[in-house]
């Protein structure tokens, strides 16, 4: 089973991002934008995630494995489908299924700030392969993360060195990348999702505004 990593809340904040499509062989075509909510006071947080990964919100707390889901929702598919977290079980509402709670479990949004938490706690941690269990709206899954070196996005908020990991390729299945910006307190200043076709989606971000550290609306 995945370990338990050592992780602090990210500050609120709200990510702006370019986004693009890119189909093999064919040029980038633009997108509207894409935005990362994250509202938090340390205790609580709300997360809205609009972007590469579809339309998903995460809601619920902090415990000493990072950031604790309570509620999650995935618009992505054109309905809203619901994954419940309580009482040491994960509830898909969408199918009825249930199944035990994992250390450090997170869903398809809350997993992009728990990343980042990880880093902001201790960086080293970024260093080998990171293994989250994440609840979609239908299973939980075993996501791995491997580390892809250090790079120097070119963004609209000018040079940004970013630690990039990937998961790994598997046919049949898209493959998420994030990178992750030390100086911009770990947040994931880039995404791409390549689908199985070889599709790329990919979110770069444009602008980074520093939101109160007050308790979300509710």
């Amino acid at each position: 089973m995945p370990s338990r990593y050592r992780v602090r809340m990210p500050d609120p904040v709200l990510l702006t991002y370019t986004r693009t499509r890119q189909a093999p062989g064919a040029r980038p075509e633009a997108l509207p934008e894409a935005h990362i909510d994250w509202r938090s006071d340390g205790e609580r947080y709300r997360l809205n995630v609009d972007g590469v990964l579809g339309r998903l919100s995460s809601e619920g707390g902090s415990g000493d494995a990072g950031v604790r889901p309570r509620s999650a929702s995935d618009e992505s598919g054109g309905g809203r489908r619901v994954t419940d977290f309580e009482n040491g079980e994960v509830h898909f509402r969408d199918s009825g299924r249930s199944v035990p709670d994992s250390v450090g479990i997170q869903d398809r949004a809350s997993l992009l700030m728990q990343l980042a938490g990880i880093g902001l706690a201790e960086p080293e941690q970024l260093r080998g392969t990171v293994e989250v269990v994440v609840a979609g709206p239908l299973e939980a899954t075993i996501e791995r993360f491997e580390p892809a070196g250090v790079e120097r996005l070119a963004t609209p908020l000018g040079p940004v060195e970013a630690w990039h990991l990937a998961q790994p390729a598997v046919p049949g299945r898209p493959r998420l990348e994030v990178w992750l910006a030390p100086a911009r307190g770990w947040l994931p200043v880039q995404l791409r999702l390549t689908g199985a076709d070889g599709v790329a989606a990919t979110q770069t971000v444009s602008a980074i505004a520093a939101l109160p550290a007050a308790p979300p609306a509710q």
